[in-house]
């Protein structure tokens, strides 16, 4: 894979990540999941930015979960 497309792939990804900050939803999670798992197996990403973008992730998603909590009042 040539240098070009690696960096193509890094940046859907970071803009994937920009979007998700004005409005995740569990379509982008998915998305997101898929987008990194295939940059991995396809080379594009080595395995130590494949678990960046994976804990990168979670804390979007953990996020999400928190804010519903507190505007769902579970959240003292």
């Amino acid at each position: 894979m040539n240098k070009k497309t690696r960096q193509d792939v890094v940046d859907f990804i970071d803009a994937r990540f920009e979007w998700a900050r004005e409005r995740f939803t569990d379509v982008l999670r998915a998305e997101l999941d898929t987008a990194i798992d295939l940059a991995g197996l396809v080379g594009a990403i080595d395995l130590q930015e494949q678990r960046y973008y994976k804990e990168r992730l979670n804390r979007f998603v953990m996020d999400d979960h928190q804010q519903w909590q507190i505007a769902n009042g579970r959240v003292a």
